[in-house]
């Protein structure tokens, strides 16, 4: 390592790579070769469905029959969500005049229930059109699309990248593009898989090397050395061969996502994208926190393959904490997708855990829904760890948000986007200052 690198990663000892004979990786390098071609991964089991034809046979809805008032819908599961915001949803013309009704009435444009009768429709039926009700018609279609029984192409995501095929991580567009994803056709298209890959993509693209985040603009300086430290790993020296290029396997970088929820459930297959993206380096990912698990499971940990294990643990935080040996900036990160650091009934639970957390001196990264959300968490960060931490990450929008937006069905004026912006911070250092006059 050069004398500019180790100035700018962590000064923390690394273990030595150990160099593979010339003859081991000529042998391996075939496997090399056959794992880089692009296969097809289908997750038509996500949503019902086990072949084409039988898609086709058993389509419940066409392509121009998507829209349908959802107490009234040709679906169980939605008539279901019209159930469950009968129950437990407000009419927002009633909660501003101070008392609550639930909302039976239905939308004719939208197909929500959104008011508790038609007068009080009428009354806010110009807020309704004005604020949310194209968004919630979105929804309705998307939602009908998603089980519709037609083949899902969109989900039939490419596998290991060829070593001589770069991927630019610019955005969802490019991103796409450049991993030989299916060819989006349409914008649900993209909302559909953008709110799956969201969480994946979005721990990708703070690590990767085509980063959206640039130095100098969203990463700071202590940034550069944090990432460039995890980089030293995610990219190893490759080994050349008479056959082809070979890269060396590297240390198991491990991610920890606090309070893991909707992140905890995707599929595992929908994790490996992250692993395509970093052929050299296992990962590990530990979901932590009271809603990783179903009811009824115990703390387990399993692995897809050689190179993706999955821990999944109900305790808080500051708990597993003590189950770890040691960290190291250079294979270690935190990430902390919507926590709520900055909500009033949150915000004290969470304080052990990012005291841990910021103990290890590995980048913690941090996501919001929304600007206001995001915002918020900051300033109780920086009220509640004030000097404690130094920024690694300013404040931005995800380039790899969800394109769909999250309605909350208690109060449909509610909607959101998953992982809409991402900051980052880390325990700080202190440098060692040498003073002659006290030497």
């Amino acid at each position: 390592m050069n004398r500019a690198l180790r100035q700018l990663v962590l000064p923390t000892s690394r273990r030595l790579l150990v160099r593979a004979q010339r003859h081991a990786i000529q042998a391996t390098c075939q496997r090399q070769l056959t794992q880089s071609i692009v296969r097809p991964i289908s997750f038509k089991g996500l949503f019902g469905g086990n072949n084409g034809a039988k898609q086709t046979q058993n389509q419940l809805l066409d392509q121009d029959n998507l829209f349908h008032v959802l107490s009234q819908s040709p679906l169980p599961e939605m008539r279901d969500r019209a159930a469950i915001i009968n129950k437990y949803g407000v009419c927002p013309v009633c909660d501003e005049q101070g008392h609550k009704q639930k909302p039976t009435f239905d939308c004719p444009d939208c197909g929500y229930p959104t008011h508790c009768c038609e007068e009080h429709y009428e009354q806010g039926k110009a807020a309704h059109q004005h604020e949310n009700c194209g968004i919630l018609r979105q929804q309705n279609e998307d939602d009908h699309d998603l089980r519709s029984g037609r083949p899902m192409r969109e989900f039939e995501f490419p596998s290991a990248q060829g070593f001589d095929e770069a991927v630019n991580m610019a955005n969802w567009d490019i991103f796409f593009y450049t991993r030989s994803f299916p060819s989006m056709d349409s914008d649900r298209s993209m909302r559909h898989v953008s709110k799956l890959l969201t969480y994946p993509i979005t721990v990708a693209s703070v690590l990767h090397q085509y980063s959206p985040y640039k130095y100098g603009e969203q990463v700071t300086l202590e940034g550069m050395r944090s990432i460039a430290a995890l980089r030293t790993v995610l990219y190893p020296n490759a080994q050349n061969s008479n056959e082809a290029q070979v890269q060396v396997r590297t240390d198991t970088i491990n991610v920890y996502l606090l309070g893991a929820r909707a992140e905890a459930t995707l599929p595992a297959h929908i994790w490996l994208q992250l692993c395509y993206l970093f052929p050299s380096s296992p990962f590990h990912l530990h979901f932590i926190g009271p809603d990783a698990l179903q009811p009824n499971q115990e703390p387990h940990t399993k692995s897809i393959n050689e190179r993706l294990f999955f821990t999944y643990d109900n305790a808080m935080y500051h708990e597993y904490h003590e189950k770890i040996e040691k960290f190291d900036p250079y294979t270690d990160l935190f990430f902390m997708f919507s926590p709520g650091i900055g909500h009033t009934e949150a915000r004290e639970d969470w304080k052990p855990s990012i005291q841990k957390a910021l103990e290890t001196k590995c980048p913690i990264f941090i996501t919001g829904y929304d600007e206001t959300d995001m915002q918020t968490d900051v300033k109780a960060v920086e009220q509640d760890y004030e000097g404690e931490f130094d920024w690694i990450l300013k404040p931005t929008v995800n380039e790899f948000r969800s394109l769909k937006r999250d309605v909350n069905l208690m109060d449909l004026r509610q909607t959101i986007f998953a992982n809409y912006g991402i900051w980052g911070i880390r325990g700080k250092r202190y440098d060692v200052v040498h003073d002659p006059e006290n030497n």
